[in-house]
């Protein structure tokens, strides 16, 4: 058997059993997969994920005993095998088959090797049915189980996004690009790429983001020597956004209301050419030396980081700020493509909106007449966004502020004060960016 489908079986054991974050549970089991089989051994951990309704679907419907009363071994193995049997091109079907079969075999349940393998047989003479059977369904069911989203989110996507709702699903199955941000401190994003290619690595400029690169072929680039000497950092093009459009004047004081792991704070000083003083603050401690480490290693002296409570407003600070950054906590529905378990959790509720309205104003208390500030989110959902930009403008002490020099023209609510960022039209995870003046 590979061995990367062991490490596969037990990593996806470990996000369905104790429902650990994806990215978190990989980063740690990768160490443990052969260099040449790390690619398809993430692939298919984030395709289980990507595609669970899907491949349960799939299972249910050839299997007596269902998926909700397997046992966590048993089922995994099944979801690895049903994903290579239905997404991958290069899948060797008597080869997926067996090495499924192998590994309950050798984890000592025969019986459940012969249920396994009878399982996969079953779906393999009824592959074509079964697609068939899939394509009958009625219409929110069909894009329920083809793109594995809870139907409760496809009939809320329906309303907002109308006939692209499966342009968006599909773009959000896909897999994201490894974006950069380049640090001008140290480098040009020019010299960048050119360094980039002569060591054989292709990479072009982003669309959106004036400091961003896509790495075509993505790999462990943490590993570059110019990842060491902070040339640059991995950040989502839309994260980008964020400090680009802030576009803070150098010498001024800067808070990052929930900072970590420190992308936007790292990018504003940065912009301000290490100058003044930014605050960089979050609850976690952990999320906190992962600023530390950054600011070490981009050799950026201006940050400060704090442990702090963004829903309880320090009153020290009241007044003092030229610019806020509110990247709030959301549901994360923007993020799919990073993020894939992100689809099936409940999406936004009452707490966690109230929760972005009270670090929002909080914010805003913080910012002297004429300061600036930023409101984001890494969601598509209007209730985390607009809604709460609206609720929060009854108060005639701030307003929108134009940024439509800051970003491309084909923003065209930027004149506004917000953006809408979908993975659908602009290929690049969902977000939401506001910017605030006070009066």
């Amino acid at each position: 058997m590979n061995t990367y489908r062991k490490h596969a079986i037990e990593t996806l054991k470990k996000i369905f059993r104790d429902k650990s974050y994806s990215n978190i549970v990989i980063n740690n089991d990768m160490k443990n997969v052969e260099h040449r089989f790390l690619s398809l051994y993430r692939k298919s951990v984030l395709g289980v994920i990507e595609n669970l309704i899907f491949i349960d679907w799939i299972i249910n419907q050839v299997s007596k005993t269902k998926t909700k009363k397997m046992e966590i071994e048993i089922l995994v193995v099944l979801r690895l095998a049903v994903y290579q049997l239905f997404f991958l091109d290069n899948s060797h079907e008597n080869i997926v088959v067996n090495e499924s079969v192998q590994y309950i075999k050798y984890k000592g349940n025969i019986r459940g090797s012969k249920f396994v393998n009878a399982v996969l047989r079953n779906i393999l003479r009824k592959k074509d049915e079964l697609r068939s059977r899939m394509n009958q369904l009625p219409r929110d069911e069909y894009l329920s189980v083809k793109y594995s989203y809870p139907k409760e989110l496809i009939s809320k996507w329906k309303k907002q996004f109308g006939k692209d709702i499966e342009e968006l699903l599909i773009a959000n199955n896909t897999e994201a690009p490894l974006e950069i941000r380049v640090n001008r401190l140290k480098i040009q994003r020019d010299e960048l790429i050119e360094i980039f290619e002569e060591k054989g690595i292709k990479s072009y400029k982003t669309k959106y983001a004036n400091k961003g690169l896509i790495i075509e072929n993505p790999f462990e680039i943490d590993s570059l020597e110019e990842y060491r000497k902070g040339y640059f950092s991995v950040q989502s093009e839309s994260s980008m956004l964020v400090g680009q459009i802030l576009n803070p004047k150098e010498d001024s004081l800067i808070i990052d209301m929930c900072a970590a792991p420190g992308g936007k704070t790292l990018s504003a000083a940065e912009l301000m050419n290490n100058t003044g003083k930014i605050i960089s603050r979050d609850l976690y401690p952990r999320k906190l030396k992962l600023i530390e480490n950054e600011l070490k290693r981009l050799a950026i002296s201006s940050v400060k980081v704090e442990e702090y409570d963004a829903t309880k407003l320090a009153e020290s600070l009241v007044g003092k700020a030229d610019y806020v950054i509110v990247d709030v906590p959301c549901s994360g529905l923007g993020i799919i493509r990073r993020k894939p378990e992100i689809k099936y959790n409940k999406a936004c509720n009452n707490d966690l909106r109230e929760i972005q309205y009270k670090i929002l104003e909080n914010a805003s208390k913080y910012l002297k007449p004429s300061g600036e500030l930023v409101y984001s989110t890494c969601t598509t959902e209007r209730e985390e966004n607009i809604d709460v930009i609206n609720k929060f403008l009854k108060n005639k002490n701030y307003i929108l502020s134009d940024f439509s020099d800051k970003i491309d023209k084909s923003f065209k609510t930027a004149k506004d004060g917000y953006i809408e960022i979908y993975p659908h039209i602009h290929r690049m995870d969902g977000f939401f960016i506001a910017k605030i003046r006070r009066l």
